[in-house]
């Protein structure tokens, strides 16, 4: 009993003040979301707090004019965090070339 008492006290001097109490941080590789299944991601998803970067979030885009065709697009809260990142540049580089060309009167 004071063994266990003794190896609680470790672990939550181990975890960081950030995590809640009672959760214990463990390492966690990037998932391979393409090859998993809805099962597979909900219970990985049990394992990673909303806010890390390997958590999955999917979302369903329905295609216009249909209730039922469309697609559904999981990635892990990095992957969208770059997509969205690079969908930014692409509209300000874009952007940044209409704008000189109407200065320049072109």
């Amino acid at each position: 009993m004071l063994t266990t008492f003794i190896l609680l006290l470790a672990v939550q001097a181990a975890t960081p003040a950030s995590m809640p109490p009672g959760v214990i941080q463990t390492t966690v590789s990037e998932p391979d979301v393409r090859s998993m299944s809805p099962r597979d991601i909900k219970a990985f998803n049990a394992t990673v707090p909303s806010k890390h970067p390997y958590h999955i979030r999917c979302t369903r885009e329905v295609d216009v004019g249909s209730l039922i065709r469309g697609a559904t697009t999981c990635k892990t809260n990095q992957q969208w965090s770059k997509a969205e990142q690079v969908g930014n540049d692409g509209v300000r580089e874009m952007s940044d070339r209409m704008t000189s060309k109407a200065e320049n009167g072109n």
